[in-house]
């Protein structure tokens, strides 16, 4: 045997008896010392009443009873932790080696209340005369912890949160690793919340790809999550693989959760699995419906940087357009088969008694700033009032600048494309919006509104238009731009009857005569807007025996209607039948009086109209394949532009 293991022996056997006989005196004296130390460090007060007791072994048991821990001074509660007993054994042999070991830690009835203020102070936040050391080493190795009859609250004053739960150490199932069970109810955000967790033992929570499961229900109000899975390092919430399933009656409500800015939608449920990787959660596999459209694909959800990312690939097999109303203030439409909920019941009546047609409810814009995106939507099918049969899309937002492009619908053989930005960085907020209609075949569009029209009519067009303001209401109100539309095909009496309802049909029938097919061999509309007022001075229809020329305006500042259609017989002795018709009112509830009483305020005449753009939009009537064909069946809009030309010489 060596001198050193000699000098070794003596030395350890030397340290056992001065232990034991330290053993033999009271202990008092260091607790009061360790209580003021710890006061001293952390300037709260650390108070242990109860007694402290060694039970002296290799491995040492000590107890200590009754401690307090203040709170913070702006606390109404004067202590942030209670405890009424810490039981705990040391590791001697680790002890000598440098090592704080401790192979057990009981805490029994633990009372811990965690505390946000009106101004966003935590007590937690303890402020310690020593600097904090990141070496692991030096943290006290805990092989077991139990806790017994613990209790934890936590309150928010800045957002009506308080929530209280139990927390305890329970058997594992069929005898197996201990786990912990919180139980937790009480309002998170203003809403009731309910949540149960069973999850691993706490002492796995510090060691790192060790797996360490848990099984998550919450609700909180009407909204559910559960999620099952494991995570490989659960203190820093990374490592994920785990399993989620959520439902409630509004996306927003889980913004407050989980800190995502989230949309206003119809009630939802989605499934799906949830990964990590570096500083990106990863979506994968997610699957549910919003209100009536179902959602299935991927996203991915970058942090750690100025902005969150979001970016996601995403597929329908239906998507109801009435169901993404809510972003822009619309209410999502609550007639039989619609999915909303109850709140959105109320919204829609209110809009139902509002007498105007456009939310005037700001958007909410603010969060465009905060988050940064890029999703793409695929749909097979789209369900809206038109036949429309599939949607493609891409939403960009870059620094609050805000890109849809492309989106495009397929209606009725053809296509709608548009593009829209919207600039967030400046006020008031910018926006700019064109689209393109393509080779739209009217006829399976009046068949949507029950019309049997069996003409094989069409409706092209294109647009461009500026806005500004913070709602749908304000965006209007400032519109500048301009719409061109030509149609080619169609019956100009039903179209009118079914789409404005059978209540004005005696007018209609005023404006269009005893004819029963006032069949369309062309129609152009031109809408120029400044400052939110649309003028229709370009605006002919041509039938086989009539010319309708219309004048007037859409003020979408205050949502009203001033417009006369005025029918221009070819046959003189045709006049007796036709009769201008005017139409007023509101938006919401316009009035059609026809005759006598239509005052005509002098409605264009052929030779004002510009036959140039009624030329360019050709193209628009036709689709690639009869453009390559060389089919025209334009040839009625041809010979509107020849009648323009010849009144204009």
């Amino acid at each position: 045997m060596t001198i050193v293991k000699r000098i070794g022996i003596v030395f350890v056997t030397l340290i056992l008896l001065v232990l034991l006989l330290i053993s033999l005196m009271n202990w008092n004296w260091a607790r009061d010392f360790a209580a003021q130390q710890i006061s001293d460090m952390t300037d709260r007060k650390l108070s242990i009443n109860g007694e402290l007791n060694i039970d002296w072994s290799l491995t040492p048991h000590i107890s200590i009873e009754q401690i307090q821990f203040e709170n913070a001074a702006w606390s109404n509660h004067p202590n942030m932790l209670e405890l009424a007993e810490l039981d705990l054994r040391i590791d001697l042999i680790e002890l000598l080696k440098g090592h704080i070991v401790l192979p057990e830690v009981i805490l029994t009835k633990p009372q811990i209340i965690l505390e946000r203020s009106a101004e966003g102070e935590t007590n937690w936040d303890i402020q310690t005369d020593e600097a904090s050391s990141d070496d692991e080493a030096s943290f006290p190795v805990i092989k077991r912890l139990r806790i017994k009859g613990g209790q934890l609250r936590y309150l928010d004053l800045s957002t009506e949160t308080n929530i209280e739960a139990t927390i305890a150490t329970i058997k594992g199932q069929a005898g197996g690793e201990e786990a912990t069970e919180l139980k937790a109810k009480g309002k998170l955000n203003g809403r009731p919340l309910i949540v149960q967790l069973n999850a691993g033992p706490l002492v796995v929570l510090r060691k790192e790809n060790v797996p360490y499961p848990l099984a998550l229900n919450l609700q909180a109000g009407k909204t559910t999550v559960n999620v099952e899975g494991i995570l490989l390092q659960p203190l820093q919430f990374k490592g994920l693989d785990l399993h989620f399933a959520v439902q409630g009656p509004n996306l927003d409500h889980l913004s407050q959760m989980f800190g995502l800015p989230l949309p206003s939608l119809p009630p939802y449920q989605l499934t799906g699995g949830l990964s990590d990787q570096e500083n990106i959660w990863q979506i994968k596999k997610l699957d549910g419906q919003v209100g009536d459209s179902d959602i299935a694909g991927d996203i991915s959800v970058t942090l750690g940087e100025e902005r969150i990312f979001i970016a996601a690939d995403l597929t329908s097999k239906n998507i109801d357009l009435d169901d993404f109303g809510p972003i822009i203030g619309l209410a999502p439409d609550t007639g039989p088969g619609e999915t909303t909920s109850l709140a959105q019941e109320k919204e829609a009546k209110k809009e139902a008694a509002s007498p105007f047609v456009f939310p005037k409810e700001p958007i909410d814009f603010e969060g465009l700033k905060n988050i940064n995106i890029d999703i793409t939507l695929r749909s097979k099918h789209v369900e809206s009032k038109l036949p429309v049969d599939d949607l493609v899309m891409q939403v960009i937002i870059d620094d609050g600048h805000l890109i849809l492009a492309p989106l495009d619908f397929g209606v009725a053989t053809g296509n709608i494309r548009s593009r829209i930005e919207i600039d967030t960085r400046v006020q008031p907020v910018k926006s700019k919006v064109e689209t393109k209609i393509r080779h739209v075949r009217l006829s399976e569009i009046l068949n949507r509104f029950e019309i049997a029209d069996e003409s094989a009519g069409l409706l092209g067009g294109e647009g461009t238009f500026w806005f500004e303001g913070g709602s749908v209401a304000e965006m209007l109100a400032s519109a500048d731009g301009g719409l061109l539309l030509l149609m080619t095909g169609g019956q100009f009496d039903d179209l009118l009857v079914e789409l404005a309802g059978l209540d004005i049909g005696e007018a209609l029938v005023a404006l269009v005569g005893d004819e029963a097919d006032a069949n369309i061999n062309c129609a152009f509309i031109d809408f120029p807007t400044e400052n939110g007022v649309m003028d229709m001075s370009s605006f002919v229809v041509d039938t086989p025996d009539t010319v309708f020329l219309g004048k007037g305006s859409i003020d979408f500042n205050n949502e009203q209607l001033d417009l006369i259609i005025d029918p221009k017989p070819k046959d003189l002795s045709l006049f007796s039948a036709r009769a201008p018709l005017h139409i007023a009112g509101s938006l919401k509830n316009p009035t059609f009086t026809p005759g006598e009483s239509a005052i005509l305020r002098g409605a264009a005449s052929l030779a004002l109209l510009p036959s140039a753009p009624i030329v360019s939009l050709f193209a628009l009537l036709q689709d690639e394949q009869e453009e390559q064909a060389g089919n025209d069946e334009n040839i009625h809009c041809s010979g509107l532009v020849d009648s323009i030309n010849e009144a204009r010489e």
